[in-house]
């Protein structure tokens, strides 16, 4: 099986490596399934390509690499969700403003979980606060750091 997008043309689709949103992602609600592309080898980044509009794709990361311990943050202030620090897959959504790459910042305030068992995933959106909305990834803090150290 194959699909045709627009920014990498025909790509192969292995079903089994379908990522389910079923309630979709922020201003997509329709469109429910994805597949995780990685984008070069031992790269932080990835593409989260739509496999129902082919020309929708999203730069995304493990927030773990900002900081360490976000997962286990997350979860401690989501509702019972179903998901698990130990079945988790964890991604947020990195926004790269024109060719400006040291302004890149990540979306932690709305994170996708996945269980990688199922596939199944869904996206929250935590905290009031701004800032975690365009958290900077060449900030310089250490990995440790950020807007819920102090929670």
């Amino acid at each position: 099986m194959t699909i045709e997008t627009t920014r990498f043309g025909t790509i192969p689709l292995d079903p089994e490596r379908i990522l389910i949103f079923p309630e979709g992602v922020l201003g997509f609600p329709g469109l429910t399934r994805y597949i995780l592309l990685e984008t070069g080898e031992n790269s932080l980044f990835y593409w989260l390509q739509s496999v129902d509009d082919p020309s929708l794709a999203f730069v995304v990361m493990d927030p773990s690499e900002l900081i360490s311990d976000y997962a286990s943050r997350v979860l401690s202030v989501l509702p019972d969700t179903g998901f698990h620090v130990e079945d988790l897959s964890l991604m947020v959504v990195v926004t790269i403003p024109g060719e400006h790459m040291e302004a890149m910042t990540a979306n932690l305030q709305g994170p996708l979980l996945v269980r990688p068992g199922d596939r199944t995933g869904k996206q929250f959106v935590l905290f009031d606060d701004d800032g975690w909305l365009r958290f900077p990834l060449f900030s310089g803090e250490p990995s440790g750091a950020g807007p819920l150290a102090d929670s």
